[in-house]
This record gives structure tokens, C-alpha cells and sequence, in this order.
């Protein structure tokens, strides 16, 4: 009898960039994003739109997230564990839990840096997409 192995999921290699918190205060204080923490490191790791799409494409095949329950796995559980393991498997610490108003209403989900701006990452669905998009609306983040 033969058996197959799984197949591994390979890691994405992407692309990683430096950035100063000065730069990345400036930045979110424009988009009237309130950084109520304020910024905890000296330097921040950011990589393109590609690398992010593959990173939360991969976190979210590398770890099967859990399915939704209210008040025990909801929004800003998927934030902080989207956050989490963008920090924790590729670096990427110019990524913050976002909290602000959707269709769906009041929400958390991520922000992440890409090239020369800020984008939205749903980690319930693995989205990335363009600020504006969506309806999503951000007012603070604890990056």
C-alpha cells in the first residue's frame, strides 16, 4: 500500500522594509487613526500588498482558525491572533488591531503597512483591501 504525504505549506518568501515610529505616527495621526497606547517600538517591519495577501493566506492555511462564537471567539480575538502571528511567523510589526465602524457595525479587525500605505486585513475572512473599501471605517488602532 502506498501512502501520499501531506503537502507541506510552504512559507512565503516576501519582501520585508524598515520604517521609524516618527514616520508611522505621522502616517496614522493623517488618517485620524487615535493610537491610544501610542507606538510601543522604536522601528517598525512592513513588506508589499503581495506579501501581506501571502502572509494571512498562509497563517490562516497554517492554522486553522476557529469558527466564530459570540463573545468567546469573535472580533478582536481574530485581531489579536491575526496580529499575533503576523508578528510571531514573518516579523511583520507594522500591523495593529483596528477598531472602528463597518456595515456590520462597531468591528475589530487589522491594519497593516504595505509599500507606501495602510491597508485592512479581515482575519474571519483573510481579506486585504484598500482603506475606503468595504465601508470599513477605522478611529483607533493598538499597534
Amino acid at each position: 500500500m502506498c501512502l501520499q504525504s501531506p503537502i507541506a505549506t510552504a512559507k512565503p518568501a516576501i519582501t520585508f522594509y524598515e520604517i521609524d515610529k516618527d514616520t508611522v505616527q505621522d502616517e496614522l495621526t493623517a488618517l485620524n487613526i487615535t493610537i491610544p497606547l501610542g507606538l510601543l517600538d522604536a522601528e517598525y517591519f512592513y513588506t508589499t500588498l503581495w506579501g501581506i495577501k501571502e502572509a494571512v493566506k498562509y497563517i490562516r492555511k497554517v492554522y486553522p482558525f476557529p469558527k466564530y462564537q459570540t463573545s468567546i471567539m469573535d472580533c478582536e480575538d481574530f485581531a489579536i491572533l491575526m496580529k499575533g502571528l503576523l508578528s510571531a511567523e514573518f516579523g511583520i510589526n507594522a500591523c495593529g488591531i483596528a477598531l472602528g465602524m463597518t456595515p456590520m457595525g462597531y468591528h475589530a479587525f487589522c491594519l497593516a503597512r504595505v509599500e507606501d500605505r495602510w491597508v485592512f486585513a479581515e482575519p474571519q475572512t483573510g481579506e486585504v483591501f484598500e482603506i475606503g473599501d468595504k465601508g470599513y471605517q477605522i478611529d483607533r488602532i493598538v499597534i
